[in-house]
């Protein structure tokens, strides 16, 4: 990065925060600075830093960092900008009820979707997803939804240098050609589902809500497979679309 106004240290220090993961919780310094691209001294300074503030915190037993509960402030913070979490959660808690099923509000970052807003069927005693969540955009109904919004050369650029996609079930799209085919069609109806793509036994329908014009985010609920194809849109589509034009009524009155 040539721009003298970048601020090298804090691009370092925001990199070892987000090298944590689900599949990473705990790290040697070493595995730090390999997997951010430090070198060991530059890692330790950046980590030292972040202990110091609060963000991570080290165990003497077995030599590894992890996060810190101050670093819910940086991604609770965001999250109460947005206006469908301040919004919306009550509405997507009545979709729920409605449903009996799981319902999700998640936005395009990258080439994956989060969830900023999540309710879970009253009848299921645990969730697998919450806020936060991530999941690879090309195998998510919300994700081919806002990757169709997205004009081409928005898209070429996301998806430069790739094409073959990660499978995360045999069901997953594989390339970007059919992706991007998917998420035209996907668009242009308005709505998408997929069926085993996220998650085998799973299917997922989903809706768009704006944003000063643009598709900004997905409202969707996903369902074990007790339903086939046009059945299972058949079951949850009117109610989303239902919701989503109240919903969509909160978001324009705040505009």
């Amino acid at each position: 990065m040539d721009d003298p106004e970048f601020i090298k240290s804090l691009a370092k220090g925001l990199a070892v925060i987000e090298s944590f993961g689900a599949d990473a919780p705990q790290m040697t310094l070493s595995r730090i600075a390999s997997k951010v691209g430090l070198s060991p001294g530059s890692a330790r300074r950046v980590l030292i830093t972040l202990t110091k503030l609060g963000y991570v915190g080290y165990s003497e037993e077995d030599k590894r960092y992890h996060l810190a509960a101050r670093t819910l402030q940086l991604g609770f913070t965001y999250l109460m900008t947005l206006p469908a979490l301040n919004l919306l959660q009550p509405r997507l808690s009545e979709l729920s009820d409605k449903l009996n099923e799981s319902c999700s509000i998640m936005m395009l970052v990258d080439r994956e979707v989060v969830c900023v807003a999540r309710a879970t069927a009253r009848r299921l005693e645990r969730d697998y997803m919450t806020v936060g969540t991530r999941f690879p955009a090309h195998s998510s109904s919300t994700g081919k939804l806002l990757l169709g919004a997205m004009s081409d050369e928005e898209f070429d650029k996301l998806y430069d240098g790739i094409t073959t996609l990660p499978e995360v079930t045999a069901f997953t799209v594989r390339t970007v050609d059919a992706l991007r085919e998917q998420a035209r069609t996907a668009y242009q109806r308005g709505w998408n589902v997929v069926d085993q793509e996220t998650a085998i036994g799973m299917s997922s329908v989903a809706v768009p809500l704006t944003v000063k014009g643009r598709i900004r985010y997905g409202l969707s609920t996903s369902a074990t497979l007790k339903y086939e194809g046009s059945e299972f849109v058949d079951r949850y589509l009117p109610e989303l679309r239902h919701a989503a034009e109240s919903m969509q009524k909160l978001l324009d009155a705040r505009q």
